[in-house]
């Protein structure tokens, strides 16, 4: 049996962050979770830590405050930095403070795993680097582009990991660009993904979901375990990844207009009536980009990864686990 590990989740309170936490722990490992809660929720921690019992440990701080990280730090194998800004227009409406976050708040991260002993350092980029790009599906050779300050933060992050990657050879640091990751306990506002739960709670309730444009616009839906999954394997696998980020994603690209039917396919067969056809369309919003999917054979061929967890499963996942939404009962 190999022996335990101990991993150190920042934004531990966060939707990604939570859920990794979760599928750590469920799977045996030692988890430690770091936060200040400034977009977190306690209560995400509170079902961590009925969860993970001893095995899960919380420290909350500031990802700036590196003598408090460094010092919560001590005894980690592996850290995944999660924590970020993660929110497209706060970084238009205050650049600086998403600079401070997700720039040198990486930077404080990344130092502090390195001189504390951290073997395996992964974070997570974003698929927002691509910008507008129309070369699809998107590979981490695409010309990059990125429209907001968060995006730029993000491939700020990614330069800043390969500079430093000969400074501390003795860390392996691995990025992950995440398309629209999707699942239980996600916040409505956190970004193109969340229109899932948002869409799943007004169905639930009765109301009809709001969706800009014709419905025709597609994303890259990935539920969490397979990012979790990803993440736990580059952790604890023998494998040395061969490039320094990966997309993150199904490789698939679903219409609005197919996702509003397959929540309503999962509603109706837990026996839930559905009124509205279709979502209520809205006009196009200014800088929205129509079309983003990306290209996972990397990832595939050189980690391991695959996207176990369709759609219509994760989908079912979250109006089991959060929502509480039985399935219909199968006739006899």
């Amino acid at each position: 049996m190999s022996e335990q590990k101990r991993w150190f989740i920042t934004g531990a309170a966060g939707f990604i962050g939570s859920n990794l936490c979760a599928y750590l722990l469920r799977t045996g490992e030692r988890v430690t979770g770091y936060d200040n809660f400034l977009t977190g929720k306690r209560e995400n921690i509170g079902r961590l830590e009925r969860v993970g019992g001893s095995n899960f440990s919380f420290v909350e701080g500031n990802i700036l405050d590196g003598e408090a990280l460094q010092h919560a730090l001590t005894g980690a194998d592996r850290m995944v930095h999660l924590a970020a800004q993660v929110s497209v227009q706060r970084s238009l409406d205050d650049p600086l403070e998403t600079n401070a976050i997700n720039v040198t708040g990486f930077l404080t991260a990344l130092t502090s795993a390195a001189t504390t002993g951290v073997e395996r350092f992964l974070y997570a980029s974003s698929c927002a680097v691509y910008g507008d790009s129309t070369s699809l599906p998107l590979s981490e050779g695409t010309d990059l582009a990125p429209l907001s300050p968060y995006a730029v933060s993000k491939l700020c992050n990614e330069h800043y990991a390969a500079s430093l990657a000969g400074s501390f050879p003795q860390m392996q640091m691995t990025g992950l660009r995440f398309f629209n990751i999707f699942g239980p306990w996600q916040d409505f506002t956190g970004g193109y993904a969340a229109v899932i739960p948002r869409w799943i709670s007004l169905l639930a309730e009765g109301n009809q979901p709001i969706a800009f444009g014709d419905g025709t616009a597609t994303r890259d839906f990935c539920f969490v375990d397979n990012v979790c999954a990803l993440i736990e394997r580059l952790g604890n696998g023998t494998a040395v990844p061969l490039r320094p980020v990966y997309n993150v994603g199904t490789g698939t690209p679903i219409s609005l207009n197919d996702l509003y039917a397959a929540i309503c396919a999962r509603l109706h067969a837990r026996g839930m009536v559905v009124p509205f056809h279709v979502p209520n369309y809205q006009p196009w919003r200014a800088g929205d980009i129509v079309h983003s999917y990306g290209n996972i054979s990397c990832a595939k061929a050189e980690l391991g990864y695959s996207s176990t967890v369709g759609l219509e499963a994760g989908i079912d996942r979250i109006m089991t686990e959060e929502y509480g939404i039985p399935p219909a009962r199968k006739e006899v």
